[in-house]
């Protein structure tokens, strides 16, 4: 029996319904089971409806998006704005739903694989779940889409130059929690100008706070030479503005070679799935990023010994869940007991 973690691709659009609309809602008719008490069967059967739940909302999606073009026909701009705000808020709703129920699925799919599962099924608690896919950033949008607010600085490295801004949405967002109000996502971008892997960190500071009640929001992330990206951000409502913002990056240190003959090649005979080690918690708190694994290969087909991350996610449960996945692969080499690396890439989906 083949159990896998859910994934949900899900574009949040500013679609939904209204009341008295012609697309109607689909509703969820199953609870998640919790992993320790339920057997392999009830875990199949759940994932097969949660993912025949995200097709159903994905069609209602689809639904919709044709509804509000035929609804918004000879309406003027205010009218279309009211629109588009009504259908966002259901369509945001439904899409809520889905990510909370996928997240507390793959959860609990962790937790019967480490446990064994039972014999008697009980519900799984997902409100946590549910809390944070409500007031999650709704659609982070990629450094193109925003527009600049202000400027940072600029600062030289080996090889080139970086430099830091401050930018944001160019028009309002439904902020995604059930309820009228508008927001601003907000992201300290890194522009790296270098040949150099920037290891960065980012802040910004609220006149008030974000939509997770917080007066600074601060993240990190590694950027890639000569790439832009968002190294930290958050959704506020859109009369909240921003009255600080910094970014600190420094160049990451080149591996050293090594000193394996340029003959030596492995294999990997039994690959692994590496979604299923994506820890929940780095999940829920938006951790991604590549590792670096450094590991030893016997020769025959065997699991890699010596496993250990040489290049950091800068997440330290990422940056474990790989080494978890490398030594789980069953890998050959022709070259006995020779070091090799490999990166891993952990995204969100």
């Amino acid at each position: 029996m083949n159990l896998a973690r859910v994934a949900v691709a899900m574009v949040l659009a500013m679609l939904a319904s209204i009341a008295g609309a012609e697309c109607t809602r689909p509703q969820a008719s199953f609870d998640v089971p919790d992993g320790k008490t339920a057997n392999a069967q009830q875990m199949a059967a759940t994932q097969k409806q949660v993912v025949a739940f995200a097709d159903a909302v994905s069609k209602y999606v689809s639904c919709l998006q044709g509804e509000l073009g035929q609804k918004s026909i000879g309406k003027d701009d205010a009218a279309k704005a009211d629109l588009t705000k009504s259908y966002a808020e259901a369509h945001n709703t439904a899409a809520d739903e889905v990510t909370a129920l996928a997240n507390c699925f793959n959860e609990q799919l962790d937790t019967f694989k480490s446990s064994g599962g039972g014999t008697e099924m009980k519900p799984a608690d997902c409100s946590k779940h549910f809390e944070s896919a409500a007031t999650r950033p709704t659609g982070t949008p990629s450094a193109e889409q925003l527009v600049i607010e202000s400027s940072g600085h600029k600062f030289d490295v080996a090889s080139g130059s970086w430099m830091y801004l401050l930018a944001r949405d160019q028009e309002s967002r439904p902020c995604g929690n059930g309820n009228s109000l508008q927001c601003l996502y907000r992201g300290v971008i890194v522009v790296n100008e270098s040949d150099e892997t920037l290891e960065c960190k980012g802040q910004i500071t609220y006149d008030g706070t974000d939509l997770t009640g917080k007066k600074q929001t601060q993240s990190q992330a590694l950027v890639n030479a000569r790439s832009t990206q968002i190294v930290a951000g958050s959704l506020a409502k859109d009369d909240v503005s921003a009255s600080v913002f910094d970014a600190v990056c420094t160049a990451r240190a080149k591996l050293p070679p090594l000193d394996t003959p340029a003959n030596c090649k492995y294999e990997v005979v039994k690959p692994v799935v590496i979604s299923e080690y994506y820890p929940p918690a780095s999940r829920e708190a938006g951790e991604e990023g590549p590792v670096t694994v450094e590991f030893t290969v016997a020769g025959k087909a065997a699991n890699p010994t010596n496993v250990r991350a040489v290049a950091s996610s800068l997440y330290p449960a990422l940056d474990q869940a790989a080494v978890k996945a490398v030594s789980a692969m069953v890998m050959s080499s022709n070259c006995p007991k020779a070091r090799y690396r490999l990166k891993l890439s952990f995204k969100l989906d």
